[in-house]
């Protein structure tokens, strides 16, 4: 596949990277109340698909569609030497991904139950060590930032977080900023909206962000974000389609992509970050690199394990 993006472009993404397995259909109630040593027949129940593995995070996902599709990524997480390590490191180099930070004690691991028809039942997750946030705000080679919030980062990360965002600044980067949901109901509106201010562009699903603005709809969640100081505010919106609006540009709406058949959704909205920078990188319009985010996140979701049932698909 021919790249898309300036090969000199350098993109520095800090957020969480793991290793995600989908159970499908699994028996409801299937772990037993007594712990046992022994196989027995109220123990061991069938799984009539096998477990499927993918590549997870936030910051994983995207930079895995970045990669695929031309920027030089540096990717700041910390990854295991453990055998989900090994698997996440071999899809993220093959995308021509460069992992910067230290080898981490473990990897991050989620294992979601969905049902027959692909929703999300419940995950398990093991979070893994804690991101290093400074060690992107020190890559001198990378003119854009992608701070992607994991929706378990603690709230006593976000001083961390300010001081990357803070130091990454310049005339000639850009910053895009995904808070995410993790710290609801734990940080004040206020402290995020400090966030904002230092970020060129806000990212954000349109409940996350009426969390933060109490906006009644998408036209006032956008206008809000936009006064925190960020010139580019892009607002996914799942079925609904997408919204955008700029300094330049007024508010407006894209409807969804169709798929022919849809499958997990995980990853779909990381893949949407990772294609929309792709494309600002290109120095494409914001409207086109709103298409280009939906486009690729709908192929996510119509085929299923997440990015790499997408970018594995790639000629």
């Amino acid at each position: 596949m021919s790249t898309e993006s300036s090969p000199a472009t350098v993109v520095a993404v800090a957020g969480s990277t793991g290793l995600d397995v989908t159970l499908r259909d699994p028996p409801r109630h299937w772990i037993g109340e007594v712990p046992r040593d022994v196989y027995t027949h109220r123990t061991l129940l069938p799984l009539h698909s096998p477990p499927e593995m993918g590549l997870g995070g936030n910051g994983g996902s995207a930079s895995y569609v970045l990669g695929k599709l031309g920027p030089k990524v540096h990717l700041n997480a910390p990854i295991g030497r453990d055998p989900a390590g090994q698997l996440v490191r071999g899809w993220l180099e093959r995308a021509g991904v460069t992992c910067t930070a230290p080898t981490g004690r473990s990897t991050m691991q989620a294992i979601t139950a969905v049902d027959a028809a692909g929703r999300r039942l419940g995950t398990l997750q093991h979070v893994g060590p804690p991101l290093d946030w400074n060690l992107s705000a020190r890559d001198r080679e990378a003119t854009w930032l992608l701070a992607s919030l994991p929706g378990q980062v603690p709230v006593e990360a976000l001083p961390r977080v300010l001081n990357l965002l803070q130091n990454f600044g310049g005339p000639e980067r850009v910053r895009v900023l995904d808070t995410g949901l993790g710290w609801t109901g734990k940080a004040e509106p206020g402290r995020v909206r400090e966030l904002w201010a230092h970020a060129e562009v806000v990212v954000g699903t349109l409940e996350e962000l009426t969390v933060w603005t109490s906006g009644r709809n998408g036209p006032e969640v956008a206008e809000r974000v936009l006064a925190a100081g960020p010139h580019t505010v892009v607002l996914k919106m799942g079925s609904g389609g997408a919204a955008y609006q700029s300094i330049k540009e007024p508010f407006a709406h894209q409807p969804p992509v169709r798929v022919a058949s849809s499958n997990v959704s995980i990853g779909a909205g990381d893949a949407f970050n990772g294609a929309l920078i792709s494309a600002l990188v290109d120095e494409c319009p914001l409207p086109e690199a709103v298409a280009r985010g939906q486009r690729i996140a709908a192929r996510v979701v119509e085929k299923g394990r997440g990015v790499l049932g997408w970018g594995e698909n790639l000629a």
